[in-house]
């Protein structure tokens, strides 16, 4: 017997609120009293990494807010309440309405293509085999790894061939979820989340950088309040969190 979905979001819900974290998208956001931090769905992984070790070496607690780039940052305007934004840095750099006071840098987004278990791809143009017929891919306007994915597509060439098969969902972490439900064959995925999502997921093929605009990764410091963590990030432990994330 399948749990309804509803359920398992009720239960996913009341995990989040626990843990001071807030999934956009799915609920309404719960801040913690003291310091928040907003950063993109598609590096949850590193982030929640990051935030355990610095509360573990500090002792303050930090809220966590994932969603697309487009409502953390809509948040941190509304809520007034969020420290620090972190993401593709380009968008953070022409977000309106915020004033960043500086950028941490975390290391370079890097577009992969991954692909389910009882799926082999040698290499990202494997998506134009007949055997693969579904290819996940974000929102172009949501998430820079949709764009970018886009951008590939269009400078290989293979962007006719491909869309019959795609499969658009808002976030990274979707394309994710739907690839190790086996809902799609493949999917464009940032390194971090790929390597996150372990032997859920058959592998992954990086895609050539030269055929999609560079991707600068940074935290976007809104209040004085981030700055402790902003330090943490910048230490050997915190380059090290990034490192092993692909970053």
């Amino acid at each position: 017997m399948r749990t309804p979905r509803s359920m398992i979001l009720s239960a996913c819900l009341v995990a989040a609120v626990a843990l001071g974290t807030v999934v956009l998208g799915t609920a309404a956001p719960v801040f913690a009293e003291g310091l928040t931090i907003a950063a993109g769905a598609g590096y949850r992984r590193p982030m929640a990494q990051a935030f355990a070790a610095f509360e573990a070496e500090s002792g303050a607690a930090v809220g966590q807010v994932y969603g697309n780039m487009g409502q953390v940052l809509g948040q941190a305007r509304e809520s007034g309440q969020i420290a620090m934004v972190c993401g593709d840095r380009k968008v953070l750099a022409k977000a309106e309405g915020l004033t960043f006071t500086r950028f941490v840098p975390l290391g370079a987004g890097k577009l992969v293509v991954a692909f389910r278990n009882g799926v082999t791809l040698a290499a990202p143009e494997g998506i134009t085999d007949p055997e693969i017929t579904r290819v996940g891919i974000p929102d172009a306007k949501a998430a820079v790894y949709g764009k970018a994915g886009r951008q590939y597509l269009s400078q290989s060439g293979l962007a006719e061939a491909v869309a019959p098969k795609l499969v658009e969902v808002q976030t990274v972490p979707q394309v994710t979820a739907y690839l190790t439900a086996g809902e799609v064959d493949a999917g464009f995925l940032n390194i971090t989340d790929a390597i996150g999502a372990g032997p859920a997921i058959g592998g992954y093929v990086p895609v050539d950088p030269a055929l999609y605009d560079p991707i600068e990764i940074a935290c976007g410091v809104l209040s004085p309040a981030a700055e402790g963590f902003a330090a943490f990030l910048e230490s050997p432990a915190g380059h090290a969190i990034m490192e092993a994330n692909g970053l």
